[in-house]
C-alpha cells in the first residue's frame, strides 16, 4: 500500500512540475501574419514602374507548422499572407488575372536560440522573381536577423514568436530594397541580380 502511495505522490509531483514548467515557458504559437506585414519602410525610393500592380506571390515553400509543445515557427500560409499584404501596401500586387512578375519564395530556415533573455532569430529566405517571359528577373537570398527583448515579452515562447515575426518582416523589407536596387542596376546596364 505504501508503494502505491509513493508512486501516486511521485506522479503528482511530476505532473505539478510539468504544469509549472508549461506555465513559465508558455505554449508555442505560430507567427501571426498581420505581425509580419511590412507597414512602413525607411527606403522611400520608387519601385520600377514595370513592377507596380504587376506582381503576385506564386508559391511559398519551406515553412513549418508550429507544434505548441515545441517552438514557434513560420508556416507557408502565414508567410504568403504577410508578403501579399506587404506587396498590396507597396502597390506591387497585380489584379487576379494580370500577374506579369510572379514571386516564388522558399523559407530556407529560421536560426532560433534555444533559450535566452533577448532572443535573436535570423530567417534565411530565397526570393525568385520572374518576368513576363518566365525568365529570372531577380534572384535574392536574404538573411534577416531580428531581436525580441525581455522587455517586449516576459514569456520566452512569446518572445521567440515576436522574433520570428520581426525577422520575416525584416526579410520582406530587404527583398523590397533588392527590388529597388535591381531597378538601379538595370538602369546602369546590369542584368539579373543574384546574391
Amino acid at each position: 500500500m505504501k508503494n502505491d502511495f509513493d508512486v501516486a505522490a511521485t506522479g503528482a509531483r511530476f505532473l505539478a512540475a510539468a504544469v509549472l514548467l508549461g506555465v513559465l515557458a508558455g505554449c508555442a504559437s505560430s507567427a501571426r501574419p498581420e505581425a509580419m506585414v511590412l507597414r512602413a519602410e525607411a527606403d522611400t525610393r520608387p519601385f520600377p514602374q514595370t513592377l507596380l500592380h504587376s506582381m503576385c506571390v506564386r508559391t511559398v515553400t519551406g515553412g513549418e507548422e508550429t507544434n505548441p509543445l515545441w517552438v514557434s515557427k513560420v508556416d507557408n500560409g502565414g508567410f504568403r499572407s504577410a508578403l501579399t499584404s506587404s506587396m498590396d501596401s507597396a502597390q506591387l500586387t497585380a489584379p487576379a488575372d494580370g500577374c506579369s512578375y510572379p514571386v516564388d519564395v522558399n523559407l530556407l530556415g529560421l536560426s532560433q536560440p534555444i533559450m535566452g533573455f533577448d532572443m535573436t532569430v535570423t530567417s534565411h529566405v530565397n526570393y525568385k522573381v520572374y518576368d513576363r517571359a518566365g525568365q529570372p528577373y531577380l534572384l535574392e537570398t536574404v538573411d534577416a536577423p531580428f531581436t525580441a527583448k525581455m522587455s517586449d515579452a516576459f514569456v520566452a515562447a512569446e518572445r521567440l514568436r515576436l522574433a520570428n515575426e520581426g525577422s520575416i518582416r525584416t526579410s520582406i523589407e530587404k527583398f523590397f530594397v533588392a527590388l529597388r536596387d535591381h531597378n538601379a542596376a538595370a538602369n546602369a546596364g546590369g542584368s539579373v541580380a543574384a546574391k
